[in-house]
């Protein structure tokens, strides 16, 4: 549909260290609106575009009370260009849900307004049949002319396609305050009482004097140790920890060259680096066989999944605990990447292999 199709390519996925949301970017201000519940305990985080690219943002207008976030990037993307003003929303509108379910591609569900108001604790709500699942949160909820009426927020987890959209009468108002309020840097939470920001960490407003839950707005997320091992050593390969996170515990992916790297926790005990490198030939299987198992780059090996061949490296997380051991680990963590970069080339040039899926030639092909 052409009114979907304009407002599609403005639809980002939002990427934390323990989630993924959608938002709508705004071009007129270089921000990101999204929920509040996304990108909570976050100061900076992810934009992941529809075609991979991916920026950081940070998070730079909070509001708990209405779960809306603003999120400011450093430079502007080159995205269509969407208006957020309000709209009349009646029963059995045709609506449209736009974002990235599940952290997969970007997906458009279809369906009708069930309700146009409803009230739950002084907030309204959209009603709507339209398909949400986890990811979809902070994503436009579209009309068929292609214009925001709101964005989508929550679902019932037991019930079938009962999903709630805040009214874009609340993202037009928290705009418009943030055009009047001028920020550009900093963490800034909006008063829950009188919507003033409040830029530093109080108990209290220091406008209206209303009482504020530092826990609920201003606590950060804290880093366990295996989180700050891991992002310490990926930007001493100058790899940005925030773009390499995928929005689960402990995973984290990014690019070598051509070749994909993963690192993640397996079975709660072991640390784990893999690189999917090519897909089997239909020849010369026994000379690869023979060197993939001569295990020609210790301590990596080679390993194979359905016709998929792998590099990987795994230590115990106990070992962590040795300083020594840990550095020791955090160089061949990290020289991994190189290593695959080098490999899937050779094993293509000298044993007839295609590359794999996720790999980045694969991509530009």
């Amino acid at each position: 549909m052409e009114s979907i199709d304009r407002i599609k390519d403005a639809v980002v996925k939002v990427v934390t260290g323990v989630t993924t949301g959608s938002g709508t970017y705004l071009h007129s201000h270089q921000v990101v609106i999204t929920n509040y519940h996304v990108v909570k305990g976050e100061r900076r985080v992810a934009i992941e575009l529809s075609n991979g690219d991916k920026f950081v943002g940070n998070v730079l207008v909070a509001n708990p009370q209405r779960d809306i976030a603003l999120i400011r990037l450093d430079k502007p993307l080159d995205l269509p260009s969407v208006q957020i003003e309000s709209r009349g929303v009646e029963q059995q509108d045709r609506v449209f849900a736009l974002g990235y379910p599940y952290d997969l591609p970007f997906t458009i569900t279809e369906g009708t307004v069930s309700s146009p108001e409803r009230i739950d604790r002084e907030m309204k709500y959209i009603q709507t049949d339209a398909a949400l699942n986890p990811g979809n949160s902070g994503g436009p909820l579209v009309n068929e002319a292609g214009q925001i009426i709101g964005m989508n927020t929550q679902v019932y987890r037991d019930a079938q396609n009962i999903g709630f959209a805040l009214p874009v009468e609340y993202l037009v108002e928290e705009f418009e305050m943030f055009k009047e309020d001028e920020v550009t840097d900093g963490y800034n939470v909006r008063c829950p009482a009188c919507s003033v920001l409040l830029g530093d960490q109080a108990e209290y407003c220091d406008n209206c004097g209303a009482k504020i839950s530092v826990e609920a707005y201003f606590e950060q997320r804290p880093l366990n140790s295996i989180e700050q091992f891991v992002e310490s050593e990926l930007a001493k390969a100058d790899q940005d920890p925030y773009m390499a996170r995928r929005g689960q515990p402990l995973y984290w992916e990014f690019y070598s060259g051509s070749a994909q790297i993963r690192i993640f926790i397996y079975r709660h005990d072991f640390l784990y680096a893999t690189s999917p490198l090519v897909k089997l030939p239909r020849k010369n299987l026994v000379d690869l066989y023979k060197y993939l198992l001569s295990v020609p780059y210790p301590p990596y090996r080679f390993t194979m999944t359905g016709d998929v061949i792998y590099m990987a490296y795994r230590v115990h997380l106990a070992d962590l605990s040795d300083q020594e051991q840990k550095e020791r680990i955090g160089r061949e963590l990290m020289q991994i990447a190189q290593k695959a970069d080098e490999l899937d080339n050779y094993l293509i040039d000298t044993y007839g292999c295609k590359w794999a899926a996720q790999s980045k030639q694969e991509a530009e092909a």
